[in-house]
């Protein structure tokens, strides 16, 4: 509403400026007043629509901040004290679409690792707080594990794209769902490696997509 409000007072402004110009000619110097307006207007619009891209990504982002330090952190940890090294291969699915999380897909993936000659085996994570999390070893010769997690704590995202498209009044709804699935993924997929970055995890931490290479 308040950007709105600001875009049309801009409007307005740049209007009553060229009136002026254009009954005062000899007032003052109106060309470099209203070029100077122009690039301010410029400006504002240009900041206000990425505090509104920041806004419609922020669920992406928090969910990335709650699996970053509530689960990946303190599994890497776990892992490190269990295994008594600190050498650690833990793998991060990232999908092109949300849909690739459902169990459906995420069973058929296991199946396509186990062809490429990989076991899987699946363990449980002794976490000092919220609720235990499986997560998926993957083993081609022994002594040689990969840890692999697909992050579906992004499947919640489902609620918010409906209820963003349901309040548009645009095109394709299926369309419009899966470019805004898509674009919040990619601000999950940005913010968890910064915080990957942030944390000193890179090196035990890496990401794999829908071809799941090893």
């Amino acid at each position: 509403m308040n950007s709105n409000r600001n875009h049309i007072a801009g409007r307005a402004i740049t209007l009553i400026l060229l009136l002026l110009w254009f009954f005062y000619p000899e007032l003052t110097q109106w060309e470099p007043i209203i070029g100077v307006w122009v690039v301010l207007q410029g400006a504002v619009i240009y900041f206000q629509k990425r505090r509104i891209e920041k806004l419609e990504f922020s669920p992406a982002i928090s969910l990335a901040h709650g699996y970053v330090n509530n689960f990946l952190e303190p599994a890497i940890s776990e892992l490190l004290q269990k295994n008594g090294s600190s050498n650690l291969d833990f793998k991060v699915y990232i999908p092109s679409e949300l849909e690739e999380l459902s169990d459906q897909q995420i069973e058929r993936m296991k199946l396509q690792i186990q062809s490429k000659g990989y076991q899987l085996n699946q363990i449980k994570l002794k976490r000092k707080t919220g609720r235990p999390h499986d997560i998926l070893t993957v083993e081609k010769q022994e002594g040689s594990v990969s840890y692999f997690d697909f992050p579906r704590t992004l499947l919640s995202l489902q609620s918010y794209i409906d209820y963003k498209v349901a309040s548009s009044r645009n095109e394709s709804t299926d369309f419009k769902k899966q470019v805004l699935g898509n674009k919040l993924i990619e601000a999950f997929n940005k913010e968890v490696r910064r915080l990957i970055e942030k944390k000193n995890l890179t090196d035990a931490v890496s990401f794999t997509e829908k071809s799941l290479s090893f």
